[in-house]
């Protein structure tokens, strides 16, 4: 099908060159207001043909057309107008402006533009520059409360690019995959994740952030399978279709912009610590031979007061040390874990040159960010081109490029629990002067660490090795995590229009990145063995990644009008071509040579581990769209995969769907209503699956025989494919209603939807007896419904103010109904500390996503904590917790505009859910969290003595005699070794919270205050991200929208991630 698309595309070519239309003339003119001033950016049509241009700044424009053509002259905010041509070489239009509901163009399925009206679906739509007021990197993270039913969460801006991870309409797979498919300017394009944030990783973040914010003209969200069809299988989860800004044809002109923010970042919303008692075990002193009191390097803050004492500090033991054989006042370090981290800087700098002329447009960006991250020695640069144009050959064939390349470098910190000091709320000294640290290395070369234990009896330090963590700044700036990443992506096409209602188009469509990764683990750190064995000895590791995606499509489309009844009608194909490969090597037993970062350098042989994968899949698909006195629309479509991951007999399945509207506005006019309009759709989608998931696939791997030779292995691999796979499916219908009031000042989008997954591919465990450990079947069905409310509108408005605002809103339910005969069961996900677990589940009859793990015991009646002899709560196991699931998710977007003054500011919200804090838990076994020396109700510290008023006081029933208790107990008995570890109930949190995401003030120096200079326009503003957490139910310190750790593509773990970023800074835009 390739080769006969390139073929046709050619015909249609050569043949196209050879017409001439004797009938057409130049029409030229200007587009006026009411005032009488010229207005810029007007759309300017030949009606019924694909030929357009677009005013200039003067209001002027020119194009060829008909002597008896129709020009259609469009613009947002004032009435839309049709004049004939008549043979007449000038037209000048003015263009009456109001409140009038205006028939806004949206892009849908395949790039198709529709008529909003007509649309029997829901789909939300966001502008650019609701996107870029505070100058997001991430395009996904600049969604974030903006669309109704769409939950984006993500790391925080410490991580430097980290993952964002978005949900549209919950979670549709029994497994918890899935993201939605991006396609920009009809291009499908990777959202591929690279991250391992769980413990001791690095967050590479998604590559959907290679797209320049600063490009993108609007986003249009496609919400449910009915809207997504035409995309298939690589539809199901949603889409999210991003247009960018291009060049307008017209009379010869040219614009540049210039854009320039500059931010700085701070952490901020740290956990509350402790500041009274410091390093140790107990609360006495260790004592040294020569009768000295020192320290040692336990990672834990139960010991002594921090009072003044002289007590001999870590670096005393340091014979390079200025301070060796010196006592140090015993005191607290309030900021130790602030002042660690330094303030970041992040610019982005853009320059944008567009034009056009009479038969052609043009636009070219350069953007290049960087980064230097809130974590020292970490930093990200990023530079973005992109050309995009097209060009009219003739009257009827015009030629179309998008080209867009990346290219990425980050120097990242190591994330989660395990990150040396990510983690260090979880262990660590309250008395530890962080700045002390700062020069890691001693003139010789020793290396200064914390975490060290001399010899009590001589007072020497025999071992330098940490015993727990690394120097942090050691980490900082020795073992290093790089990455680069070069992208292409865009499309070539022509489009001839063979008679005005008819078009046929082709365009290959191409998305590639190579991504590769370093990790240095440098000499002098923590050993493989010993307590510190989750980090291994100086080494080195390197990995390769190659994603390569071309799709080759055609696609005819009819559209006509026949007095009231209008017909759409759209037939085309694709083929979808995807190879992936990886390839990574791993130094073992450490390096020959201590920094030599090489793989040749390993010790041992290498570990050495590579993939590939081919998968294709063609694709047909028609979709027409029936209206009748603009009023009553009917749309239905139908799409055929055929995907070569699946059997032969399994591998064709066919997506249809239906949806119909219905503009009862026309029929009835109150004075009060603008528009209103009914929808309905029903559509089936489907999922094939991954490559080698049907046949049995050998695993590759070489033994040692002798010291001169290598025997290469086959062996069989603990996953048992399955030959009879079939396809997935889910049936989805909605229905809702859009109103808009008061000559469209207010609206109201109101959607009802529910989708059911069947017959998904999961691995389930089997039977050991088998030889297998998992078998891949078709399993599951999962059940979506909900609600999603957008409401918009200006409350305000008039000549020198104005107030637009949009509330969004959505709730989900889910439940899954059916797993596979005799399984209720599936394990998502789990997490495990000294030998507790909590797992994550999707259990039959339940809410997706079930927490389950050892909680309190309680009594059956009263629902009170059950508690032993010693007064201390009893655990009890697999407790059920409930869904990680939000119930309701929204956000609340505000612009204000007085005369050249503009406020935008963006709030989103979430209530309900909840996830498991790890930090949060071994804050408090530390003995670092506030509550671990709190003050009781007797005036005293938790920590003193029972016998002195001292203790945790708690409340319960005992379990022996079923008599209500009120009694204080061991502080440290309490904290470290009950609750600390033992009953996981305490450290779950309610995940709801209000946060201001964004917020900008400007202020646009106009054309008239510029004068005759060169510019057009200036903007200046002051932007801050993240600056403030209005309300959360979780503890200070933890940040539910700002979660990365989990499974099953949700966050439902806080490790220790990277703190909260806040940034503030300004931008300037220029316009010439």
């Amino acid at each position: 099908m390739k080769h006969h698309l390139l073929t046709s595309m050619c015909v249609m070519a050569c043949a196209s060159i050879q017409v001439v239309n004797a009938q057409q003339i130049a029409v030229a003119g200007k587009v006026s207001d009411q005032n009488g001033a010229p207005l810029s950016g007007v759309t300017v049509t030949v009606k019924g043909t694909s030929i357009s241009t677009a005013s200039n700044d003067n209001g002027l424009f020119t194009l060829n057309a008909d002597h008896n053509a129709t020009l259609v002259f469009t613009a947002v905010g004032y009435q839309t107008q049709e004049i004939a041509v008549a043979g007449r070489k000038t037209l000048n239009v003015t263009l009456n402006s109001g409140d009038q509901v205006i028939d806004e163009v949206v892009v849908t399925a395949l790039g198709i533009q529709r008529s909003e009206k007509s649309l029997g679906y829901s789909t939300q739509k966001v502008s650019g520059d609701d996107l870029t007021f505070t100058k997001d990197n991430n395009v996904l993270g600049s969604l974030a409360g903006k669309v109704a039913g769409a939950q984006v969460t993500g790391s925080s801006g410490a991580s430097l690019g980290g993952t964002q991870k978005i949900k549209i309409r919950g979670i549709n797979s029994v497994t918890g995959g899935g993201q939605p498919l991006m396609v920009i300017d009809g291009t499908p394009i990777s959202n591929a994740n690279f991250s391992s944030s769980n413990g001791n990783g690095v967050d590479l973040g998604n590559v959907g952030q290679d797209i320049n914010p600063e490009d993108v003209e609007s986003i249009n969200v496609l919400k449910g399978p009915a809207a997504s069809a035409l995309y298939g299988l690589r539809g199901q989860y949603g889409v999210i279709m991003i247009t960018t800004k291009k060049g307008k044809k017209g009379p010869k002109s040219v614009s540049v912009d210039l854009n320039s923010a500059t931010s700085f970042e701070q952490v901020g919303n740290f956990m509350p610590l402790q500041n009274i008692y410091g390093v140790g075990n107990n609360q006495n002193f260790l004592k040294l031979g020569s009768g000295e009191l020192y320290v040692n390097g336990n990672d834990e803050s139960w010991g002594p007061k921090m009072d003044g004492t002289p007590v001999r500090m870590y670096y005393s033991f340091y014979p390079q040390d200025a301070d060796y054989g010196k006592t140090t006042a015993f005191l607290p370090q309030p900021d130790n874990i602030k002042d660690f981290f330094q303030t970041g800087l992040n610019t982005n700098n853009g320059l944008t040159i567009s034009g056009g002329a009479e038969n052609s447009s043009i636009r070219f960006s350069y953007n290049n960010t960087y980064i230097k991250g809130t974590y020292p020695n970490t930093w990200l640069k990023r530079n973005n081109f992109a050309v995009n144009g097209s060009l009219d050959i003739t009257s009827k064939l015009t030629a179309s490029a998008n080209i867009n390349y990346a290219n990425n470098k980050g120097q990242r910190p190591v994330m989660g629990y395990q990150g040396s000091f990510t983690g260090a709320t979880q262990w660590f000294q309250r008395n530890i002067d962080i700045n002390r640290l700062r020069n890691y290395r001693y003139e010789d070369g020793t290396i200064m660490n914390w975490n060290v234990n001399p010899v009590a009896a001589t007072g020497l330090l025999v071992n330098n090795t940490p015993s727990d963590w690394n120097n942090p700044f050691f980490d900082a700036y020795e073992n290093l995590n790089n990455d680069s990443r070069d992208r292409i992506f865009g499309d070539i096409g022509l489009t001839y229009q063979v008679l005005p209602e008819l078009k046929l188009s082709g365009f290959i469509r191409k998305d590639q990145f190579t991504q590769n990764t370093s990790r240095k683990l440098a000499f002098g750190g923590r050993s493989e063995s010993g307590t510190g064995s989750f980090l291994s000895s100086h080494g080195y590791s390197v990995g390769k990644f190659q994603n390569d995606e071309m799709n080759y499509e055609f696609l005819a489309t009819y559209d006509k009008r026949w007095n009231d009844l209008t017909l759409n009608a759209n037939v085309g194909g694709n083929i979808y071509n995807r190879q992936y490969d990886y390839l990574t090597q791993k130094t073992q037993g450490g390096l020959s040579s201590p920094g030599f970062f090489n793989i040749e350098g390993s010790i041992d042989r290498p570990l050495v581990e590579s993939y590939s994968l081919k998968k294709q899949i063609r694709s047909f698909y028609a979709m027409a769209s029936l209206g009748y006195k603009d009023t009553y629309f009917l749309d239905a479509s139908i799409r055929r995969d055929i995907s070569s991951t699946l059997p032969k007999e399994n591998n064709s399945y066919w997506y249809p769907s239906v949806s119909g509207s219905f503009v009862f506005s026309n029929l009835l006019e109150p004075s009060f209503l603008s528009f209103g309009k009914l929808r309905a759709s029903y559509a089936v989608a489907g999922a094939d699956v991954d490559p080698f998931d049907i046949l049995l696939n050998y695993n590759v791997g070489s033994v040692y025989a002798s010291t001169t030779q290598t025997i290469p292995t086959l062996t069989l691999p603990d996953i048992l494919n399955n030959v009879n796979l079939k396809p997935s499916f889910a049936h989805s219908y909605e229905v809702g209603m859009d109103l808009k009031f008061l000559k469209n000042r207010l609206g109201i989008d109101f959607t009802y939807y529910q989708q059911r997954n069947k017959d998904q591919v999961i691995s389930l465990t089997t039977p050991s007896g088998t030889g297998y450990s998992k078998a891949t079947v078709n399993a599951g069905d999962i059940e979506n419904n909900g609600i999603e409310v957008s409401i918009h509108g200006t409350p305000v408005k008039n000549e020198n103010f104005s107030w637009n605002m949009t509330l969004n809103g959505a709730r989900n339910n889910s439940k899954i109904h059916q797993l596979i005969d005799g399984i209720d069961s599936y394990e998502l996900g789990s997490n495990t500390y000294s030998s507790q677990t909590v797992y994550l589940y999707a259990n039959k009859g339940q809410a997706f996503g079930t927490l389950v793990g050892p909680g309190y015991k309680r009594d059956e009646a009263t629902g009170k904590i059950l508690l032993n002899a010693s007064n201390l709560p009893i655990q009890k196991p697999n407790v059920d917790f409930g869904s990680v699931l939000p119930d309701f998710t929204g956000g609340f977007l505000n612009s204000f505009q007085y005369k050249n003054i503009d406020l935008n500011a963006m709030i989103d919200f979430q209530a309900g859910g909840q996830f498991f804090s790890w930090s949060k838990m071994l804050a408090v076994k530390s003995g670092q969290a506030e509550e671990t020396a709190a003050i009781n109700s007797n005036g005293k510290n938790v920590r003193d003595p029972l016998a002195d008023g001292g203790g945790y006081e708690i409340n319960g029933i005992s379990e022996a005699t079923g008599e209500e208790v009120n009694a204080f107990v061991d502080a440290r008995t309490y904290f470290r070794n009950n609750i600390g570890t033992s009953i996981y109930e305490e450290w779950l949190y309610d995940a709801s919270y209000i946060k201001l995401r964004e917020v900008s003030l400007g202020y646009t120096f106009n054309k008239n205050q510029l004068g005759n200079s060169a510019f057009k326009a200036i903007r200046i503003a002051v932007i801050a991200r993240n600056p403030w957490m209005i309300w959360q139910k979780a503890p200070k310190g933890l940040d539910p929208s700002e979660l990365s750790s989990g499974s099953a593509s949700i966050s439902w773990i806080e490790k220790g991630e990277l703190q909260t970023v806040r940034s503030y800074g300004f931008n300037l835009s220029v316009k010439f």
